[in-house]
């Protein structure tokens, strides 16, 4: 019995020696078919691990006025992301992530899943411009979620603050329409200019995102660069903006709200533009609050608006030059057709006001006085149709085709006009509000000034625009711009003339004396246009700041030869003469004086953390 027992242990101990064998054997030739056969797979496997793709943002590129004067840069930010490859697939960790965050869910999720199915490697950002203390969070934060990552990128900085926040505009990442509109041209999560000439030359400042590959421990913190392309930053641009006269007209407006332009007769490049009230660009850089929403665009003063080239003004008196042009052009007067002022007279049934009481006066000395009842005259002559003719002729009404997106475009009434938006027909009596400048006229500053500057060149309709010149690279000089050749509006040169001497007289002898500079001979037109209507000086006083008129000059500089057109618009300022007129003798005083003899420091805030696209590859994920 022992001895069966015995070979019955024996054979056991033979059959699991051999199952022991053939288990050693098997895992002997799976390790050598892992280790040879599959060695390259396992090697890319491996590889796709330790071995990431990072996306290097190219920066925008640099703003300079024309003098060389750096008004918009790049700084150095750091940013809470997720990259591509490691974004979360579980609900439960998305949603702790989010409540750690203070963010939406399903926000979060949908924007995930959004950058997941997006074309390239592009990062998630959670969020942005970290300082000190957000930064400590982040770094609790990936302690407990290790596929969080900080990351150095560009950010925008606006040096002038709010010195020309409305022609500058300002940066923010591409909508989900835009994305769906321009596939081809925007990625998920780019940065893309959102207003004024950011927007409008989006396609210059834009950069050529670059990427290097990294070799990453099993923390995913970068160790070794493998390869790298560099990012190539947005071209440097320059504007025809001088910040010198910038901030003067900046400084002029003080508290007032309006408008102000001055364009250079050579070319059309806009020297300022300034809409009050302004706003810092650098605000929108972060995410807005409920509050700050409310306050840039449910503001009652609708600081978001740039009044120069979009909001709309009757434009009083500064208009009684189009309407002279339109009568000497159809040969209804001659500068030497005389009228009668007894300070108000009788159209139609109803008394019409003049301000003053100027008896008989000329075509020179009507507009130099602004006579109302000169140019009511004017009107009952004109049909309203010939008004908006010469508008027409010479470039009032149409599109300036300045660089900045939304253009409004500016209005003067014609019978069709009403027919079509207010279903009536023109009465001949309206006519006589449209030629003082009231009535349905609505006119841009930008179209003002350019109108004024049309006068000032003999006919020339130049295209007002911010371009100066590109730079590609600091390696090579500027290229300018070449800006679109002027229209020829056929001014005859002898009415011209005549506008001339009449505008001079503005300054010499009319509403706008006084308001002359020693050396200069500036010319002009004031304006005064009503907001509300009133029925005498009394309850004119009475009424509330948002119901007085506006105050407008409009005009150009040096009489001689003349070098700059300008429009200034105040609202609900008063008279032209006295609160128009002197902000305009400031942007002369500058220009031809000041300017030569001590100019303006530029824009000088420092740049924090400048950034520089080789340090961001150097760093790789930040500290």
């Amino acid at each position: 019995m022992e001895l069966v027992n015995r070979n019955v242990i024996h054979r056991r101990i033979a059959v699991m020696k051999t199952v022991v064998y053939c288990m050693l054997l098997g895992l002997v030739l799976a390790y050598g078919w892992v280790q040879l056969g599959l060695r390259r797979e396992m090697q890319r496997l491996a590889f796709s691990q330790a071995v990431k793709t990072r996306t290097t943002p190219a920066p925008r590129g640099i703003i300079y006025d024309r003098n060389g004067n750096k008004i918009v840069d790049n700084r150095r930010a750091l940013h809470l992301v997720i990259q591509n490859e490691d974004l979360p697939r579980d609900p439960a960790q998305i949603e702790g992530l989010a409540y750690a965050l203070q963010l939406e869910p399903e926000a979060l999720k949908r924007r995930i899943q959004a950058i997941r199915q997006a074309a390239g490697n592009r990062m998630l950002v959670l969020q942005d411009n970290l300082d000190d203390s957000a930064l400590a969070r982040a770094e609790v934060l990936r302690a407990r979620y290790p596929f969080l990552s900080i990351e150095v990128a560009p950010r925008r900085v606006y040096l002038g603050q709010e010195l020309a926040g409305h022609a500058l505009g300002y940066v923010g990442e591409v909508t989900p329409d835009e994305l769906a509109k321009n596939p081809d041209v925007y990625q998920l999560g780019e940065i893309i200019g959102r207003s004024g000439f950011e927007a409008s030359r989006n396609d210059k400042l834009r950069g050529v995102d670059g990427q290097r590959r990294i070799l990453v421990d099993n923390l995913g913190r970068e160790v070794a660069v493998f390869g790298q392309v560099e990012a190539r930053p947005g071209r440097s641009v320059y504007l025809t903006l001088d910040a010198g006269l910038q901030q003067v007209m900046k400084e002029a407006f003080g508290e007032n709200s309006g408008a102000g332009i001055v364009i250079d007769l050579r070319d059309g490049g806009i020297l300022a533009m300034y809409s009050a009230p302004s706003y810092d660009p650098n605000i929108f850089l972060n995410r807005l609050t409920q509050e700050q929403v409310e306050q840039f665009w449910g503001n009652p003063d609708r600081p978001m608006l740039d009044r120069v080239t979009q909001g709309r003004y009757p434009p009083g008196s500064t208009f009684k030059l189009l309407v002279a042009l339109a009568a000497l052009d159809k040969g209804l007067i001659t500068p030497d057709t005389t009228y009668t002022c007894h300070g108000h007279k009788v159209y139609y049934n109803r008394d019409f006001r003049c301000d003053n009481v100027h008896g008989t006066v000329n075509l020179v000395q009507a507009i130099a006085q602004s006579c109302d009842i000169y140019f009511y005259e004017l009107g009952m002559k004109l049909d309203v149709d010939d008004i908006h003719a010469a508008a027409e002729k010479y470039g009032l009404i149409s599109p300036t085709g300045v660089d900045l997106p939304h253009e409004s475009v500016s209005r003067v009434p014609s019978r069709e006009w009403k027919k079509r938006v207010k279903k009536e027909k023109w009465w001949a009596g309206e006519t006589i509000s449209v030629a003082i400048g009231q009535g349905a006229n609505s006119i841009t500053p930008i179209s003002l000034a350019r109108f004024y500057a049309m006068l000032a060149t003999g006919g020339k309709l130049l295209t007002p625009h911010l371009l100066y010149g590109v730079r590609p690279d600091d390696s090579r000089p500027m290229e300018p711009f070449v800006p679109p050749a002027p229209r020829d509006a056929g001014l005859d040169p002898r009415i011209r003339a005549i506008l001339d001497e009449g505008l001079y007289e503005v300054v010499q002898s009319g509403t706008a004396k006084g308001m002359g500079i020693p050396g200069v001979t500036m010319v002009g037109k004031t304006g005064t246009s009503q907001v509300t209507t009133f029925v005498s000086k009394s309850h004119y006083a009475t009424l509330a700041k948002k119901f007085r008129d506006n105050a407008l000059f409009a005009g150009y500089a040096p009489r001689e030869n003349p070098q700059i057109a300008f429009a200034v618009v105040a609202e609900n300022a008063g008279f032209g003469a006295s609160n128009a007129a002197p902000i305009a003798k400031k942007l002369c005083q500058y220009w031809f004086i000041d300017r030569l003899k001590k100019p303006l420091p530029p824009p000088s805030a420092k740049i924090p953390d400048e950034y520089r696209p080789e340090d961001a590859a150097a760093e790789g994920e930040a500290p």
